[in-house]
């Protein structure tokens, strides 16, 4: 039973830590008059406070007041609007936080009272001038599917990255028409890149992006296996390409690739992409002769210039391998390196350097695909078996079938064969 007026204390013997559980609306009134700001912070967070109490103390002089009533579930939403405009950022905060908790409880008529004022209260701290208020609205509301759209579409529409992010990228309210006006409307750096790792990008927003030219979104857009892209825009991609490196390894792991967009693909990738683009297990066998026709094309015109004997001095790779060496950093992890990177010729000639061979030799020996010769320079430049395998693949272009395998730790050929084969090499020359 809620306590009497007349049974109550009276509001000046009352402190901040001593209010009654329940008190009525005459006592709460003599409360939100008390000089002692604390009784009235303690009376703006008490739950059983009248409504009408909480707007009056919205206005309060104290920040410490408004705060409370800003953070009270209670405060009915006409106190809220007050309080959007409140000249302490930190209770505008506050009130965001406590408004975006309480959106998706809202009804679906979006025609009452409580629904129309809390969208006005939303759409006033989406264009609050604190970037947190903005950011608290579109870090809650991101991915609320009754979140009301205009509050949405402010949001997305934010010159600040930290606000817009999360709602371009996450929110379901958005429209492939709302996405589409983004995009052509020059948006902030980023803004292209959130929307390509959305969930299922249709095809019509995927074309908007690459477009666009947005080097940053159109990778993170290969990247996103349920994006839609059509095969003309990914032909424009692939035209594109060769020049971008970052796209490189999303084209290589992108799902359902025609054999003509495969071939395209494995005529500039580095090797080492190539390596994990014939292992995909759902290419079919047509795709997988038309990376290993790409291959032997390329390693074919590669190899031309592998077998030029001023290519090394020409190109200063002579100077990067010996400073190497000379600190001592000639070793495993630089081949590796270098083939991640698609530098062949540097590999060529650190092969040669550390098997203590002439780099015509190793040239000649990559040039002719020759499984076994590359095994035995590996073994020859005191590198491991995993390497070798890696060596064949990366450097040579070989496809599976015809790499030769080591079994763990053990060389698949004995010394005396390894050696015989660098020899017989050494002694024929280039061809």
């Amino acid at each position: 039973m809620i306590a009497t007026d007349e049974a109550a204390p009276t509001a000046r013997r009352v402190t901040a830590h001593a209010l009654p559980e329940r008190f009525g609306y005459e006592y709460a009134r003599e409360l939100a008059r008390d000089p002692d700001p604390a009784v009235r912070a303690a009376l703006a967070c008490h739950p059983d406070i009248p409504p009408e109490v909480l707007f009056f103390l919205a206005e309060d002089s104290d920040p410490e007041v408004r705060r409370a009533v800003a953070r009270n579930e209670r405060t009915p939403r006409q106190a809220d609007l007050l309080l959007t405009r409140d000249g302490e950022g930190s209770i505008r905060s506050d009130l965001a936080a406590k408004v975006v908790r309480l959106t998706p409880e809202l009804g679906d008529d979006q025609r009452s009272a409580v629904y129309q004022m809390t969208v006005q209260a939303l759409e006033v701290l989406a264009e609050d001038q604190l970037v947190q208020v903005r950011r608290i609205l579109a870090d809650a509301l991101k991915d609320v599917a009754k979140a009301p759209a205009g509050v949405i579409r402010l949001l997305a529409h934010d010159r600040e990255l930290t606000v817009a992010q999360p709602v371009l990228e996450f929110s379901p309210v958005l429209t492939d028409e709302d996405l589409l006006a983004i995009i052509r409307s020059s948006p902030i750096q980023g803004a292209l890149a959130a929307i390509s790792r959305r969930a299922g990008v249709a095809g019509a927003l995927s074309a908007a992006i690459v477009e666009s030219g947005d080097e940053r979104a159109i990778a993170d857009l290969l990247a996103n296996p349920s994006a839609q892209i059509r095969e003309d825009t990914l032909d424009v991609v692939l035209d594109k390409a060769p020049a971008v490196e970052s796209w490189h390894a999303p084209l290589v792991q992108r799902p359902k690739l025609s054999p003509k967009a495969v071939r395209r693909i494995a005529s500039f990738v580095a090797m080492h992409l190539i390596d994990k683009l014939q292992q995909r297990l759902d290419l079919d066998d047509a795709t997988l002769v038309a990376v290993t026709e790409a291959v032997e094309e390329r390693i074919e015109k590669e190899s031309k210039a592998l077998g030029d004997p001023e290519w090394a001095e020409r190109d200063d790779v002579e100077a990067q391998v010996a400073a190497l060496a000379k600190k001592d950093k000639l070793n495993a992890k630089a081949i590796e390196t270098a083939l991640e990177k698609g530098e062949r010729r540097f590999v060529v000639v650190a092969l040669a350097r550390m098997a203590k061979l002439a780099n015509a030799v190793v040239a000649e020996i990559v040039a002719r695909r020759a499984a076994k010769a590359i095994v035995a320079v590996a073994w020859k430049a005191g590198l491991t078996p995993h390497l070798a395998k890696q060596l064949q693949s990366q450097l040579a272009g070989l496809p599976p079938n015809a790499i030769l395998r080591a079994e763990g730790a053990r060389w698949p050929m004995s010394p005396d064969d390894m050696a015989w084969q660098i020899e017989f090499y050494e002694q024929s020359g280039p061809a």
